[in-house]
C-alpha cells in the first residue's frame, strides 16, 4: 500500500558553480509529496497516520521555510546571509532539487524505521511547476 502527503515551502538559493540563471540569488515555491509505502496495519486500518507523516516532516521543512539554502563553500553569500543575519541554512553540496530530496531523505529515515509498518518512502519535490526530483527509500 501506498500512502502520500503534499507539503510546500519558500526558499532562496543560488548554484554558484553553475553557468546559467540559477547562479544568480532567487528562490523558488517547493512542493514536495511525500509517498510512504507499507503493510496495512490490521489493528489500525493504516501505513501510518498522515498526522504522524506531518510530525516527521514538518521540523525540517520549518527549518527551511523562507531561509536561504546556501553552499557551505560559497563565500560571497555566507558572508551576505551572515553580515543580514538572514535565516540560513548550510549544506555542503550544490543546492539543487536532487541534493534537496537527498536531505529530507536523511532527516526522515530515523523517524520511518520506527513504523514496523513502513517499508520505503519517496520524496518527490518540484522546484517550479514543471521541474521534479524524486528519490525513494528503502528501510530496514
Amino acid at each position: 500500500m501506498k500512502i502520500a502527503k503534499e507539503f510546500r515551502w519558500e526558499m532562496g538559493h543560488r548554484l554558484p558553480n553553475h553557468e546559467g540563471a540559477c547562479s544568480n540569488l532567487h528562490g523558488h515555491s517547493y512542493r514536495m509529496v511525500v509517498e510512504v509505502e507499507g503493510d496495512v496495519n490490521p489493528e489500525t486500518g493504516m501505513v501510518i497516520d498522515f498526522a504522524d507523516i506531518s510530525a516527521i516532516v514538518k521540523p525540517f521543512l520549518m527549518e527551511l521555510d523562507h531561509a536561504f539554502l546556501c553552499q557551505e563553500d560559497d563565500r560571497e553569500v555566507r558572508e551576505l546571509l551572515e553580515n543580514m543575519d538572514l535565516k540560513r541554512v548550510y549544506i555542503p553540496t550544490p543546492s539543487t532539487v536532487e541534493n534537496i530530496c537527498g536531505l529530507f531523505v536523511e532527516r526522515l529515515r530515523p523517524a520511518f524505521n520506527a513504523y514496523k509498518e513502513v517499508n520505503a518512502f519517496t520524496v518527490r519535490i518540484w522546484e517550479t511547476a514543471s521541474s521534479v526530483a524524486e528519490i525513494r527509500a528503502e528501510l530496514e
